[in-house]
């Protein structure tokens, strides 16, 4: 991988991390066809880039991880914001440890992409139900989540996983799904952003080794922070518009297009 390769992978993490489509299968695909990278060390080293998601996200919404320090002290905000966080990622490193040990050997097969799929066909109809219903007035805010939907919150970034199941798109999905405003949905799947790549990145690296920690890879995750960043905002902008039914159909319809592209890719 020469530097403008290392670009050009640094903006396709930049972007597809946000998105609902699988940023590591994206940057497997893209290593692959352009470096020759053969396909599990590809899968590892889009895990491994997720570091640059992290850095993004801890920049961006440095105030929420503030509050959640403040909660160790009884701030209450903070103190939702933390069991927030500690539910999911116990939940996610429960099931998705062994789900990718099994992914690394058998790449998952096409039934991920049929996952991510399913999740933005679902994603379309609540967009459908929202339009129907002319409202969004009933739509809940982060302070009303409850325990049972923090856990369904870290099963679903667990999925995220296997290739074809995007992070932010499985968890901002399951979020809308459980009737969540978009704004918040898509602010409490970023937050998670930094336990779920570093435990990704940490991952890919207890795979590969130093193989995966080169120049190019260090300057595709530099590309990678200054993208997110632009990407993050641009993202939160459109999720707090009034269209409520028009960020759903945009999030289903990119959901879809990002699993049946992983199954016809295969």
């Amino acid at each position: 991988m020469n530097i403008i390769e290392a670009t050009l992978v640094g903006v396709v993490q930049g972007v597809s991390e946000w998105l609902p489509i699988s940023s590591k299968t994206q940057i497997m695909f893209a290593a692959m066809y352009i470096t020759g990278a053969p396909p599990a060390f590809a899968y590892s080293l889009g895990l491994f880039l997720e570091a640059a998601s992290v850095l993004a996200a801890l920049l961006y919404f440095r105030s929420v991880y503030l509050k959640i320090l403040r909660g160790l002290l009884g701030d209450v905000e903070g103190r939702r914001w933390l069991t927030y966080v500690a539910i999911t990622t116990l939940v996610t490193a429960a099931v998705g440890v062994p789900l990718y040990l099994v992914a690394r050997q058998a790449l998952a097969g096409g039934a991920a992409g049929w996952l991510m799929t399913a999740l933005g066909v679902a994603i379309v109809g609540n967009a459908v139900a929202l339009r129907r219903a002319h409202s969004a007035s009933g739509l809940k805010s982060f302070s009303q989540m409850t325990l049972r939907d923090m856990a369904i919150v870290g099963l679903a970034q667990a999925l995220s996983v296997l290739p074809g199941v995007s992070r932010s798109g499985a968890t901002t999905s399951v979020l809308l799904l459980l009737g969540y405003a978009p704004a918040e949905a898509f602010k409490a799947s970023f937050v998670l952003v930094p336990v779920a790549g570093l435990g990704a990145a940490t991952l890919a690296y207890l795979a590969e080794g130093s193989a995966v920690v080169t120049t190019e890879s260090l300057i595709a995750m530099a590309v990678g922070v200054v993208v997110s960043l632009v990407t993050i905002e641009a993202l939160l902008k459109f999720a707090r518009s009034r269209q409520v039914f028009l960020v759903n159909l945009t999030v289903g319809a990119l959901a879809i297009a990002g699993g049946l592209l992983y199954v016809l890719g295969r």
